[in-house]
């Protein structure tokens, strides 16, 4: 479930989980009520089928939604895409890599890379093409590649400030 990128799998696995859990409990509340003759027992079951339902409702809102603000990709497939962008050529460094889910089978990771200097516009567009069809041959669920040109001192710039944005 954790790992899992399509919702409705373990949606449908909770909610028919779920209702069973609900008619065992009611029918032994009901099955208790009426053998002892205790009818508030019917009413605990009711409850407990309540807690059983809420429980339910809010594991599937936790998992839920990471998926609907966009959940990152796993840690494999980030590190994967870094050791893919720094083997590229006219690529001088790869640092940071964000990642979003927009579906279950739909990835796009944002890059920033720091490109040789000697690379021209036409050059650095060949090494960013090249870099998308490496990723997408290593990784069919990413569907594009946004790409943020960036020196070394800009980068740690960058991530010193959303460090200190964080805190």
């Amino acid at each position: 479930m954790r790992r899992s990128k399509d919702p409705p799998a373990f949606i449908v696995l909770f909610e028919d989980s779920a209702a069973l859990a609900g008619l065992a409990i009611a029918l032994i509340g009901t099955f208790a009520a009426d053998t002892l003759s205790m009818p508030v027992l019917d009413g605990v079951a009711a409850i407990g089928i309540g807690l059983v339902l809420g429980a339910t409702a809010v594991i599937l809102v936790q998992e839920s939604k990471g998926l609907l603000l966009g959940e990152p990709a796993s840690r494999h497939i980030v590190h994967s895409i870094l050791v893919i962008a720094r083997q590229q050529k006219g690529i001088e460094r790869a640092d940071v890599v964000f990642t979003v889910h927009l579906a279950p089978d739909q990835i796009v990771p944002a890059l920033s890379l720091e490109f040789a200097d000697h690379l021209t516009t036409p050059q650095i567009e060949d090494a960013v093409a090249a870099l998308e069809r490496a990723i997408h041959a290593a990784h069919p669920d990413v569907i594009a590649v946004f790409v943020k040109p960036q020196t070394a001192r800009t980068s740690h710039l960058a991530r010193r400030r959303l460090l200190e944005q964080l805190s």
